[in-house]
């Protein structure tokens, strides 16, 4: 059974339009605890292919066949950096987890935990928060949305240790070294805050050759596992069918065409100080995209957002702040309907 947050990245990763098959990932297990992971690495990924890229620029053009654009001042939304979370089991909020026995961490497991993990190799920091504090941060971070404070209790949050590791730590080795430690209900890897970008609001990514993502026309096989047929790239056709309907709406204010090398530069530029992703990154990973920045006034984005993912040769559309307030939510293990945390408009 995948965890929320496994599940949004996974989301995450889709939506992005990258050219990651998901369903082919090598699960990570830890020791006694069969529950399957995307690789950690992915984490960062998912965010930053989505808030890697620059979200200042003027109106985009056309030239030849070529769709251009020219960047003003280019900025975008970051993720901060990693931290290791250990969730602690709460038999309010932990349901049928298999390691927690329908039982609360003890404060005698609490100190267990703690230990452990200050003797574990690559561990600079551990700090605990109980419910109370938990709740507290979720409120400062949710401030702005009453509909999901007011879902949420103390009940639905779980107490946790955040740990923080040394640069170059394998996060994998830290988890396998705690993870059959009572009173865990699980750990897993997530960014410690990701920040909403102040420029585009909507990114518009364009399939890839080889996609294999259903809206780029690609076919799996019944187990969803295969793919029996890759999807194609956008043709420039397409592409100037969706430029001339962004040009058209009067909702966006202004566009650009982000290729596949400067969604490398911008994805390098933000995570520069973490060589490994960096490395294990590929120009050709990168999505292309249309960025947009919305009119503030017009603030009902839905249907202009579902026409465009109808669109041949779109792979997805996402809307920025959703994605972050879905990142923010997954931090707290909390699980809402959408409708409820992510509203398609300014």
């Amino acid at each position: 059974m995948n965890s929320p947050l496994e599940d949004r990245l996974r989301e995450a990763l889709v939506e992005a339009g990258a050219t990651v098959d998901t369903g082919a990932l090598k699960p990570l297990r830890a020791p006694e605890r069969r529950r399957s992971r995307v690789d950690l690495r992915l984490v960062s990924a998912a965010v930053a292919v989505v808030l890697a890229g620059a979200t200042t620029a003027v109106w985009l053009g056309v030239r030849g066949d070529e769709h251009v654009a020219t960047l003003a001042d280019p900025a975008g939304g970051q993720a901060d950096t990693s931290e290791l979370t250990i969730y602690l089991c709460s038999r309010s909020a932990s349901g049928k987890a298999p390691s927690c026995q329908g039982q609360d961490v003890t404060l005698e497991q609490a100190k267990s935990i703690e230990a452990a993990a200050k003797e574990v190799p690559g561990v600079v920091s551990v700090t605990y928060f109980d419910r109370a504090a938990v709740l507290a941060g979720f409120r400062q971070d949710f401030a702005h949305n009453q509909q999901v404070l007011d879902a949420v209790t103390a009940d639905d949050l779980r107490a946790l240790f955040r740990l923080g590791l040394e640069p170059g730590t394998d996060p994998v080795k830290v988890k396998q070294a705690l993870a059959r430690l009572p009173g865990i209900e699980d750990i897993d890897l997530v960014p410690t805050a990701v920040s909403p970008p102040s420029g585009a609001q909507v990114s518009v990514f364009l399939c890839n050759d080889g996609s294999a993502l259903p809206t780029c026309g690609a076919e799996r096989a019944p187990d969803g596992e295969q793919v029996m047929k890759e999807g194609k790239g956008i043709t420039t056709r397409q592409k100037d069918k969706v430029v001339a309907l962004l040009g058209a709406s009067k909702q966006v204010e202004s566009f650009f065409f982000e290729d596949q090398k400067s969604a490398y530069e911008n994805f390098k530029r933000v995570y520069d100080s973490n060589k490994a992703l960096v490395a294990a990154t590929r120009v050709e990973d990168m999505p292309e995209s249309y960025r947009l920045r919305m009119r503030s006034e017009l603030d009902d984005w839905s249907g202009l957002v579902k026409t465009l993912r109808h669109q041949r040769g779109v792979a997805s559309v996402v809307v920025r702040r959703c994605m972050v307030e879905s990142l923010a939510l997954a931090r707290y293990r909390v699980s809402l309907p959408k409708d409820d945390w992510c509203r398609e408009g300014g």
